[in-house]
């Protein structure tokens, strides 16, 4: 669920991946159960640099080091070539 550029006002968000790029959004009086936080562009970097200075990251980030949906997944179908011609 991308919040960026909207506004949540006493919702429940449960079992979802809640991604944060900008910090443009209002959540007000929700709740969450069992979600994930994945910090993008910005928010990323500025999670990288609390970490940098605090030693530890400060929520439980999903993927912090390497973002999610960053991620290229190779089609299962293709098949390695290694040394063939």
């Amino acid at each position: 669920m991308e919040v960026d550029g909207k506004s949540f006002i006493h919702c429940e968000f449960e079992h979802c991946i809640i991604v944060v790029e900008t910090g443009d959004t209002e959540l007000s009086g929700c709740h969450f159960k069992h979600c994930q936080l994945m910090l993008r562009g910005n928010a990323y970097k500025i999670g990288k640099i609390i970490t940098f200075f605090s030693g530890k990251s400060p929520l439980k980030v999903l993927d912090f080091d390497e973002p999610l949906f960053e991620k290229k997944v190779g089609d299962p179908d293709e098949k390695e070539t290694k040394g063939e011609e």
